[in-house]
């Protein structure tokens, strides 16, 4: 019996969802049922993270609880909606490529469906050396050399346990007017199994980023755990800014941002530099009302200091230590608070248990590099890969894509 194809992309910002609708019938011999629900959204290149006022210096946490669940179920939807099209109803291998496919806001495009045919030396920002995947999909605008979206799994089950999953996409080429000036930006996504915990990790990582209002940063990671027996979130994250992109986007703000970066370079020794790092951790339980407690810091050096660049806290700079922060369902609540003045029914800034690390933990493991060493973390073992998020990675993709890149 012949099978009608209606696909169903959803690609919106944070917890706006943009519905692409039903599609025309294909191929005659290739009909399809319920291919994508709910399949990508991404917010956080676009968010606001420095302005006059502290909620701002928080733009990375607000909303957050829509944020990850709605971001860590990319891979998921992805791979539900291939097994509800009944694509492993058994272990046949499949390799099927559906020309001329009208998605309506996106055009005509190319679909590639390979199920049980590995795809061998795929590399990743995420892992050392390559992967080999068992199952492949690709959307591809017709005539286009370039994918637009590409993913990569081994288990259509669990993304744990095994070689895990890889999706790479171009939210440019979706057609939400949210993300029309994005430009070039490209995202990589894996998700796989933390042997220290047991548990699901998905990092987010992006290069070629516009730096306009739209998507603020150039490069950025964003590293999700689930632990604490899933009760609780794990975020940590770095985006590379500069001054002069960030005054194009707020003039407003240009007296301050200069006057900023001059007292950065001169405290932290880093010359006339424009670019300014963003390092934020955070604990956030699961059960509403979504408590969180987070640290972050600007710094243009290699270091991770306590306040802003390092500045040192006196009356004439009152703000420049942003942690501790705050934030319940609602949003923020308040920062610069003292690990002691944390209310007792929030995530510990400085004790962590057997399955999770305190903030300060989590903090302390962000915006290192690969193989670092992390005192009083033996257990947790040196940095690995897919949670490096050091200066030096950031930058290297001015000159290389680091296997961030459509394979």
């Amino acid at each position: 019996m012949k099978k009608v194809l209606y696909t169903f992309i959803f690609l919106g910002m944070s917890f706006q969802v943009s519905d692409f609708h039903k599609l025309a019938r294909l191929d005659q011999e290739i009909r399809l049922t319920s291919l994508f629900s709910e399949a990508i959204q991404f917010g956080i290149g676009s968010e606001k993270i420095w302005s006059a006022t502290s909620a701002d210096n928080w733009g990375f946490v607000r909303q957050s609880a829509t944020w990850a669940r709605g971001n860590s179920g990319i891979i998921d939807s992805l791979i539900l909606a291939l097994k509800n099209a009944g694509y492993f109803n058994n272990s046949a291998p499949r390799n099927d490529v559906l020309s001329n496919v009208n998605l309506n806001g996106f055009g005509s495009a190319t679909l590639t469906i390979k199920i049980s045919t590995p795809t061998a030396g795929i590399s990743s920002t995420a892992y050392t050396g390559t992967k080999t995947f068992n199952h492949f999909f690709e959307i591809k605008k017709t005539g286009a050399s370039t994918p637009s979206l590409q993913l990569f799994f081994d288990d259509p089950e669990t993304t744990l346990g095994n070689d895990g999953a890889l999706v790479y996409y171009r939210l440019v080429d979706f057609g939400n007017p949210a993300f029309a000036n994005v430009g070039d930006v490209i995202t990589e996504s894996y998700t796989g199994n933390d042997s220290i915990y047991g548990t699901k990790f998905q990092t987010y990582t992006w290069r070629n980023g516009p730096e306009n209002s739209s998507w603020i940063s150039k490069h950025g990671r964003v590293v999700l755990t689930e632990v604490d027996s899933g009760r609780q979130l794990c975020f940590r994250s770095v985006v590379r800014l500069t001054f002069t992109k960030l005054k194009a986007v707020n003039p407003t703000g240009t007296a301050a941002l200069d006057n900023l970066k001059t007292v950065c370079n001169t405290v932290q020794g880093t010359g006339a530099s424009d670019q300014i790092y963003y390092a934020l951790a955070y604990m956030q339980k699961f059960d509403s009302p979504f408590q969180t407690t987070a640290k972050a810091t600007f710094t243009m050096s290699t270091a991770r200091p306590e306040t802003i660049c390092a500045i040192p806290e006196s009356p004439s700079a009152p703000n420049v230590r942003l942690s501790y922060g705050i934030f319940n369902i609602n949003g923020y609540v308040t920062d610069q608070l003292l690990a002691a003045q944390i209310p007792a029914d929030y995530p510990s800034p400085t004790v962590g248990g057997a399955d999770f690390m305190s903030v300060d933990e989590a903090f302390n493991r962000t915006y290192v590099a690969f193989g670092a060493s992390i005192a009083g973390q033996a257990g947790l073992g040196t940095v690995k890969q897919y949670e490096t998020t050091s200066k030096a990675f950031l930058d290297a993709f001015d000159g290389s894509d680091q296997n961030l890149t459509f394979k």
